[in-house]
């Protein structure tokens, strides 16, 4: 089942950014994950959201993200993408249906 990577950010240097995104995305490519698209105009329906940034990645399988996500690989970029920006990153399986609130 693939796996939906979402990251929301606020950019801090657009010079990091892009070297973040340069540099980042071969290693995201090499655990399987594919870009879907980004934009720079998140739009807030219902609560509160402090990022305008929003960027969507798929993975085969939350499996592939974790890895992608642990590797020396990305690891070593932690410091570009802390210097870049400001992020929440989630990652989720869809298909399974939320379970009941008690």
């Amino acid at each position: 089942m693939p796996a939906y990577f979402v990251a929301f950010g606020t950019v801090k240097n657009a010079d990091q950014l892009a070297r973040y995104i340069a540099e980042s995305s071969p290693i995201v490519e090499s655990f399987g994950g594919r870009f879907m698209g980004a934009s720079d105009d998140t739009r807030v329906l219902l609560g509160e959201h402090p990022h305008r940034r929003t960027a969507l990645f798929e993975f085969p399988d939350l499996a592939a993200c974790e890895a992608w996500y642990a590797s020396e690989a990305y690891r070593a970029l932690w410091p570009v993408r802390q210097q870049a920006a400001d992020f929440v990153f989630l990652v989720f399986e869809p298909g399974r249906a939320p379970s009941p609130v008690p």
